[in-house]
């Protein structure tokens, strides 16, 4: 093999590494558990499925979590413990029975490089179950993140603003998925806002970012950027 071929060979390695990191994010699912408890399952893969984990060490015994329901709607911290199943590994919290509730999550995963780019990595991510109008205003918006996507119901509308330290961020891409092949990616407008047309059932998931160019310094290791990730997954 010659130099150049080496060459080629770790820079395509390299690159497929960075992609699959930048395909993480943050994800939370509900389950049922006990008759008066739900599992709160906390993902970091391309997906809210469990995976196996490999970026997990930087998230266990340092990410909050937090649960929220219409009866209990300040945050209640909850503790994530690991999960090994199989070749599967992810992070579990128990919560409270509820059939409207919100869990949120944080974590900072640190400093990864993207190249010769540093970036330090915040992940933000929320599972938000309502039946109500009313529940919806009051379980919509995590106060406790800095960073959130938040829903509000006009109609058969359902209307998203992106919300950076409780200020709307415009002109950020929100991709949002769900049943029946839904896929819309659409930028933020002046005010932070989305629009979606409600759809009739399934999970509804939505991801964007937010991204800064503030140098420092994080567990001594130097960063260009700032990149804060969110993920929404919502139970129609």
């Amino acid at each position: 093999m010659n130099r150049w071929t080496t060459c080629v060979i770790a820079s395509l390695t390299c690159l497929c590494i960075a992609v699959q990191a930048q395909a993480h994010y943050l994800w939370i699912s509900v389950k049922q558990g006990t008759d008066d408890t739900q599992v709160a399952n906390i993902y970091f893969e391309e997906s809210p499925h469990p995976g196996d984990g490999s970026y997990m060490d930087h998230f266990l015994g340092k990410s909050d979590v937090w649960v929220r329901t219409v009866s209990q709607p300040m945050p209640s911290a909850v503790a994530a413990t690991e999960v090994k199943e199989g070749e599967n590994r992810w992070m579990r919290s128990t919560m409270p029975r509820a059939t409207e509730y919100s869990v949120d999550a944080y974590g900072k995963f640190g400093v990864y490089s993207y190249g010769k780019t540093k970036v330090l990595l915040h992940y933000y991510a929320r599972n938000l179950s309502v039946e109500s109008h009313d529940a919806m205003h009051e379980l919509g918006h995590a106060e406790q993140m800095d960073f959130d996507l938040v829903p509000h119901e006009v109609g058969d509308t359902l209307e998203f603003t992106l919300l950076w330290q409780g200020k709307p961020v415009a002109d950020r891409m929100v991709f949002i998925r769900g049943a029946d092949g839904l896929r819309i990616n659409v930028s933020t407008d002046a005010k932070g806002r989305v629009d979606l047309q409600r759809p009739a059932s399934g999970n509804l998931t939505l991801r964007s970012s937010v991204e800064f160019d503030t140098p420092g310094e994080d567990d001594g290791e130097a960063y260009e950027k700032v990149r804060h990730n969110i993920t929404l997954v919502m139970p129609l």
